[in-house]
């Protein structure tokens, strides 16, 4: 009761929704053409980062403005966006601080529909820049331009081919779209995802939301086709009501995750001279995301490895785990964090029982965890069977597969070395044929399981029990081609479980 008057509370605090957000918003993410307010040939400046990464998509007309030359890497420049004799549909605001009233004024009079603002400087810095920052909201919602920042590091469309990332590199298309209330942060998780194989649809760095708030941007990416899961970084919520009746209505159709940040006291003053973004308490913040479906994570590796599992598996229909390893320890670690996420390990049936006992030597342990111990060794594929065994299990809802998959590795690379000329060529034949048949025998259940899958609709999560000194086997490329996410170590693949399992909850309350 506590809890739900504190929500209440803060939900009150209301802002109106413009009718319109989706047709402005067109202009931010898909403009016909873009004029650069402080362009420059100064290697270094935001002027020339901006005109670069514009220049290399010829897909829009490119104006760059400057009164101090004529010309701008080899583009004819103007002193001023009034003397551009064609329409301009957005504005890219890279001036001191102080001179953005009068460049935004110069937009209104000209027609922009749109406009990002990268200088600094304003209601982060204090109470002279965000009197500066009140009139530059001022002059822009009477002149119906809809702006990013200020103090915003860029943004990018995938799919429209449009960026004003100065300093980043292409971004790999994909399903992902990506809020960040931090420019430098926001374009490291960016990359942090791509490196996963992560794509985005698209990013943008809020900047201090003088103008357009997160909110406006999760309203626009809810109707956005190519976008199919909406995720950011969140230091501040400026208008409570709105997000939570947003997202309250968004998450039954695209997950939202957000890691959230500024909820002690000196991260919360870090935000405010950062973004000037007001953070609240963690408590409100927590509520009010469990009651929106909005799944709430700690970093952006928590981050990925829930989008990787949201874009590649089923929903576990409850929190019932079944663990498979092939060694002892690592399936102590895994029930341990099982049981720290709230995860629960039920006692497999008769049946499963039975099946593995079949499969598996005297000495391994037949329960949950299972551990299938030396497969390798004994010279048994015995990895699937078990698996689908598992699976097939009316108790279990997910599987966790910790090795098992891709364990010739270690063999293979003992191939060609000293140690093996000095075995009899018998015994390295011997070995080389078991390697053999494993390898094609892992490759082939592979398929069967993905089958396996889809037939349960039972997520299956895998952790790599190979370290990176050993190169990485086919067969984990073939996990991912198969939609399997691959995760480094028990804790991440439980968390995934959890919020997953959670999120099927929250969902299945609608139904």
């Amino acid at each position: 009761m506590f809890r739900h008057k504190m929500i209440m509370d803060y939900l009150k605090e209301d802002q109106s929704v413009s009718k319109s957000i989706i047709d402005q918003l067109d202009y931010v993410f898909n403009p016909s053409s873009v004029a650069v307010i402080g362009a420059s040939n100064r290697v270094g400046t935001w002027g020339f980062g901006v005109m670069t990464r514009l220049l290399s998509n010829s897909r829009r007309e490119i104006y760059p403005v400057n009164p101090n030359s004529s010309e701008i890497l080899g583009i004819k420049a103007y002193k001023n966006i009034g003397e551009i004799e064609k329409t301009v549909d957005f504005a890219v605001m890279a001036v001191p601080p102080e001179k953005t009233p009068s460049v935004m004024q110069e937009c209104v009079d000209k027609g922009v529909k749109a406009a990002l603002v990268i200088s600094g400087g304003l209601s982060e810095s204090g109470e002279e820049g965000a009197m500066i920052e009140d009139l530059l909201v001022d002059l822009a919602r009477k002149g119906g331009i809809r702006f990013i920042g200020p103090n915003s590091m860029g943004h990018i469309d995938t799919s429209s081919h449009f960026s004003t990332l100065a300093w980043m590199e292409e971004v790999k298309p994909g399903p992902v779209a990506f809020l960040a209330q931090s420019g430098t942060y926001g374009q490291r998780v960016v990359r942090t995802g791509m490196q996963g194989g992560i794509g985005f649809s698209k990013f943008v760095s809020n900047g201090n939301e003088a103008d357009l708030h997160l909110e406006d941007y999760i309203e626009y990416l809810a109707q956005d086709d190519d976008t199919k899961i909406i995720t950011a970084y969140v230091e501040g919520i400026r208008e409570g009501r709105r997000f939570y009746e947003l997202a309250k209505t968004i998450t039954k159709e695209k997950p939202i995750i957000i890691m959230k940040a500024g909820g002690t006291e000196n991260s919360a003053k870090a935000a405010r001279s950062h973004t000037s973004a007001l953070s609240g308490s963690d408590l409100i913040h927590d509520v009010m995301f469990k009651q929106a479906g909005v799944i709430q994570v700690e970093d952006e590796d928590e981050l990925f490895d829930v989008v990787l599992a949201l874009l590649s598996v089923s929903l576990p229909k409850g929190e019932n785990v079944g663990l498979l390893t092939e060694g002892g320890g690592i399936g102590v670690v895994a029930a341990e964090v099982c049981d720290k996420m709230g995860l629960h390990l039920p006692s497999y049936s008769t049946t499963t029982i039975e099946t593995m006992r079949k499969l598996l030597p005297p000495r391994c342990s037949l329960g949950n965890p299972t551990d299938m111990t030396d497969v390798i060794t004994a010279g048994k594929a015995v990895t699937f069977p078990c698996l689908w065994a598992i699976m097939e299990d009316p108790k279990i809802d997910a599987v966790m597969l910790l090795g098992g998959v891709g364990a010739t590795a270690y063999f293979s690379a003992l191939m060609g070395t000293d140690l093996m000329h000095k075995i009899p060529e018998s015994d390295q034949e011997r070995f080389k044929l078991m390697i053999d048949f494993l390898e094609t025998e892992e490759l082939k259940n592979l398929d069967i399981t993905r089958e396996k899958i889809k037939e349960m609709q039972k997520p299956l999560f895998f952790v790599n029990l190979i370290p990176r000194a050993v190169s990485e086997p086919e067969s984990f490329n073939l996990l991912r081609e198969r939609n399997i996410p691959i995760y480094s170590n028990p804790y991440r693949a439980a968390k995934v479980i959890k919020h997953l399992a959670w999120y099927y909850k929250y969902l299945n309350r609608y139904k």
